[in-house]
């Protein structure tokens, strides 16, 4: 059963990389040709298109905001509040 199954596994490789190589090989003696090429259309219809369109943006500068300083004690207060005290025995 294993055997079989590496294969099916090799033959599907097999034709995944000749189908690639046919794919970049491939060409036409015209352009018109190109044009009905269900592989080309596809080709170039998936592709896409890069567009590069910076915004005009203009820099303003802001005040900074200084806040007021905190004192040690009012830390240490917010800081006691946070935490568990210790189950009652």
């Amino acid at each position: 059963m294993q055997s079989i199954s590496k294969k099916i596994a090799l033959l599907c490789l097999l034709l995944t990389f000749c189908s690639a190589a046919a794919l970049v090989a491939h060409h036409h003696s015209s352009p018109s040709d190109a044009l009905q090429c269900t592989v080309c259309v596809t080709a170039h219809s998936a592709s896409p298109k890069a567009v590069s369109v910076l915004p005009n943006r203009a820099f303003v500068r802001i005040s900074a905001v200084r806040l007021e300083t905190i004192s040690a004690k009012q830390r240490l207060v917010a800081f006691a509040l946070s935490i568990r005290p210790p189950p009652a025995v």
